[in-house]
């Protein structure tokens, strides 16, 4: 942001004593709800000096953003910053991309571009027809992660629960093999990490080697279904109709990539909230098991408490009053998410967990809102669903191993977690 002083200080709101919070501290990073509590109380819209962008932190406020993409840009809006420009070995890898210039769209890009990918990526992935087809193997899938622990009365929830589920999804998506859908999930680890930013160099650099391997998976899968068809989501993006301009190889493998990380990172990080809540709070699984019709609020409470993405970004395009604060073009917004979805006047006690909650009275954002909202968020919810009914009726007494800790997910504006080990007895019934 231009106008931005260099001293710290923010030049456009009066100093309050939020000033020191630093989201980017060990403290915020491990647990940054009583940081977003002092900021939604004392200055809504923070300026945060070490990443240079304000902060939104409540619910009315961001809903405002989200509503008028005409007046903010979402051209970075799944970041603070690009890493990649903070390391010239990067920036000299992706120089030897054959999909320059390089196109934002989707998520990154504004109407009417985004408007056409949106429509373009919605037939090609179909959500309907795509959930008819993978629902109805959701069940047996996850029967299938649970045999092969179930014996062993522990598993490790991130690698052999979260993340099978919806990279068995992303594996028929791009129609590969269980070998190459977790090549592509390493693809899609680097290429996440690099975006939240405040990762290490050769994170930055391993994402820009990743992204040009990347591109030539998906510049064969389009000779191939130029030359030979084909119905995966790749030659469905090819297939347009003759009144539509065809989609350039940039705008294909940028889609490509966006539904890659979409269709796997919340995903994971949603499931394990949800099987870390049952397992440390009291009661819960009983009254899920007594009670499945509570089961599709706590998957909303769920979001809402510990909404996997944190936030999203979007850039000024001209002067605008957030929340009482005057703002010139061009000043970064972090849309925090995960403080909007606690906000006091919206939510009675917003910071607890509580299984009771409407969550329709006020519909949480943990997917977003408006136009770029997340298209695969129904898939979602179906995951986390069936995932979840399955687990209670093969398992019961879930709790946190003896033996290990979990620890949390490592990348910054991530809630969830990189292991997750929890033990549990068979249930017999």
């Amino acid at each position: 942001m231009s106008d931005t002083k260099s001293d710290g200080k923010c030049p456009f709101t009066a100093t309050s004593h939020v000033d020191g919070i630093s989201l980017l501290s060990a403290e915020s990073r491990a647990c940054p709800y009583a940081a977003y509590s002092q900021i939604r109380a004392e200055d809504p819209v923070h300026f945060l000096p070490d990443q240079n962008i304000w902060m939104v932190s409540r619910y009315d406020d961001v809903d405002f953003v989200l509503s008028n993409p005409e007046k903010f840009t979402s051209k970075e809006a799944l970041s603070s910053g690009n890493a990649f420009r903070d390391f010239p070995e990067a920036l000299d890898i992706l120089s030897r991309s054959k999909a320059i210039p390089r196109q934002r769209t989707l998520i990154l890009a504004d109407p009417p571009v985004q408007t056409f990918h949106r429509k373009v990526v919605q037939r090609a992935l179909a959500p309907g027809k795509t959930l008819r087809a993978f629902g109805p193997t959701i069940e047996e899938r996850v029967n299938g992660f649970i045999d092969r622990f179930v014996d062993a009365g522990q598993f490790e929830c991130v690698s052999q629960f979260s993340i099978p589920l919806p990279m068995a999804l992303v594996s028929m998506i791009f129609d590969v093999d269980e070998e190459q859908v977790y090549r592509m999930k390493g693809w899609s680890d680097n290429f996440f990490a690099a975006l939240t930013g405040h990762v290490a160099k050769q994170t930055v650099i391993d994402a820009a080697v990743d992204t040009l391997v990347f591109e030539e998976f998906v510049l064969e899968r389009m000779q191939k279904a130029r030359t030979e068809g084909s119905d995966c989501f790749i030659g469905k993006l090819l297939d347009q109709p003759e009144d539509e301009p065809p989609l350039t190889d940039a705008e294909v493998i940028n889609i490509c990539s966006q539904v890659l990380v979409g269709g796997n990172e919340s995903t994971i990080n949603f499931i394990s909230n949800l099987v870390h809540t049952i397992a440390t709070t009291d009661g819960l699984e009983n009254r899920l098991r007594e009670n499945p019709e509570l089961i599709p609020n706590f998957l909303e409470e769920s979001l809402r408490h510990e909404t996997p993405l944190q936030a999203m970004y979007r850039i000024t395009l001209e002067p605008v009053q957030i929340g009482g604060v005057d703002l010139p073009a061009g000043a970064k917004l972090m849309l925090n998410f995960g403080s909007a979805n606690r906000d006091e006047t919206h939510y009675v006690s917003g910071e607890d967990f509580d299984l009771d909650r409407d969550n329709r009275e006020t519909l949480h954002l943990a997917f977003g809102r408006g136009i770029h909202a997340c298209a695969g968020q129904t898939i979602a919810r179906r995951e986390g669903m069936i995932a979840l009914k399955v687990l209670l009726h093969r398992l019961k007494n879930l709790r946190l191993a003896d033996d290990v800790q979990p620890e949390p997910a490592p990348l910054f504006g991530v809630r969830g977690f990189k292991t997750l080990n929890i033990a549990f007895d068979v249930n017999a019934t």
